[in-house]
């Protein structure tokens, strides 16, 4: 009977409980994220969908974004060009009428930050410029700066430069073919446009370099000084004949290529030009804030000392050190490896430490379609990689590649990025910029 007894008593415990709890549920509507996070990187994806218990029938859903309707399925996929914070909202119904609500904030940060930029000049004849953006795990973002502010770039872009958080994008024809203009200044973390410069004055220009306020812009006359927070444009006298090509800046220096020299300019004056012996074919900042300097003849690479101009080494070469005739430097390094191409498909290294000179590679070997150099070869200062992108006519410059190589590693390919350049002005690592 004891037995009896307490069984019945726990039993009956059971069903109180039982009844307790159905007495409790109520309808709820919640948010599923897969990834627990709602913080995402511009242009990607977060994956919600929505959550209910004890709801019947057949539901309806609602999502909104910032009070905007964007969704009516079960799922939806956030993704947004701009950084900030959202709300997104979740409206459910159910087939008695009854409305559950519920929401979150997501987050979008900046992507843009570290990584590499392939600047692309475009067809001239009917397209503008784009930018293409590798970061450091591999993903692609083409047109860049496009998917981010729905605006183009310029005509022929060539250069691109960044300073103090902020990005510049030169083209030589400005607002053609639907491009918003000759100068794009964004923000460096994620390209969001902050400002658009024209002006008549520059004819054609080539290449930029800024330092601080002041952005030096070469053009056919010489080299410009463009004050961006008056807008005024002078030109620094005694800059006739700068090269075509890209600028080095150490410290508050501007370091510009003349044919047999290199113009120092500081705070929009000429303090001083380096002579050679030879004509110059590249300039770019050290590892260790020194200068490397190319001459095409006699073929040679030379390290500068920036503060006196003194000649700190120089190694004669047995393979030419030429530009070619686009803006994209002769040669790009990786601490003390320096590799250069000429212009042409056998890639070279010289070791400076060693004065040693190498080949590692010829691209048409890694990349079929490889028909025309132009314009692209780049170290990633950082993990050494070398990109070298390459079209496979100049009719058919929609089929072309940016190939990745790492000589350390088998296979030596890393990665071929197919149909992401239009003519490419050039290879740009965030960090070379710090």
């Amino acid at each position: 009977m004891k037995k009896f007894l307490v069984l019945a008593t726990v039993a009956l415990g059971v069903a109180f409980a039982a009844c307790d709890e159905e007495e409790n549920l109520s309808p709820s509507v919640s948010i599923g994220n897969e990834s627990g996070s709602n913080v995402i990187v511009q242009l990607d994806t977060l994956y919600l969908d929505a959550r209910t218990e004890n709801l019947s029938g057949t539901m309806k859903y609602v999502w909104t974004v910032d009070g905007k309707d964007v969704s009516t399925a079960s799922t939806y996929k956030f993704s947004r060009p701009k950084t900030g914070e959202y709300a997104i909202g979740l409206t459910v119904s159910d087939s008695n009428g009854e409305t559950f609500q519920t929401n979150i904030t997501a987050k979008v940060e900046g992507r843009f930050g570290k990584g590499t930029f392939i600047l692309n000049e475009g067809n001239m004849g009917n397209e503008t410029g784009t930018l293409t953006f590798v970061d450091p795990k591999g993903t692609v973002i083409d047109s860049a700066y496009y998917r981010v502010n729905q605006t183009l770039l310029g005509n022929v872009c060539q250069d691109l430069f960044i300073c103090d958080s902020k990005i510049y994008v030169l083209s030589q024809n400005g607002a053609k073919n639907g491009g918003e203009g000759l100068l794009t200044i964004a923000n460096a973390d994620n390209l969001e446009k902050e400002r658009v410069y024209d002006n008549a004055t520059l004819s054609w220009p080539t290449n930029l370099a800024v330092v601080k306020e002041a952005l030096y812009i070469r053009d056919k006359k010489g080299v410009y000084m463009l004050n961006t927070s008056t807008g005024a444009l002078t030109l620094v006298e005694g800059t006739g004949g700068a090269l075509k090509q890209r600028m080095a800046v150490v410290g508050e220096k501007v370091f510009v290529m003349g044919n047999k020299k290199l113009f120092v300019i500081q705070n929009g004056v000429v303090v001083h030009t380096i002579p050679f012996e030879g004509a110059l074919s590249g300039v770019a900042k050290t590892y260790d804030k020194n200068l490397w300097v190319s001459c095409t003849n006699p073929a040679s690479i030379i390290k500068v000392n920036p503060s006196d101009y003194t000649i700190i080494d120089s190694h004669a070469l047995d393979v030419s050190i030429g530009a070619g005739w686009g803006v994209a430097p002769a040669f790009s390094a990786k601490d003390d490896a320096i590799y250069f191409s000429n212009g042409g498909f056998n890639l070279y290294r010289h070791l400076f430490s060693q004065n040693k000179t190498e080949k590692v590679a010829n691209i048409k070997d890694y990349v079929e379609d490889a028909g025309v150099y132009y314009n692209s070869l780049g170290v990633d200062p950082v993990s050494g990689e070398i990109y070298f992108a390459t079209l496979k006519g100049y009719s058919e410059y929609k089929a072309n590649d940016i190939a990745i190589f790492d000589f350390t590693k088998t296979p030596v390919l890393q990665a071929d990025i197919k149909n992401k350049n239009s003519f490419p002005a050039g290879v740009f690592f965030t960090e070379n910029f710090k």
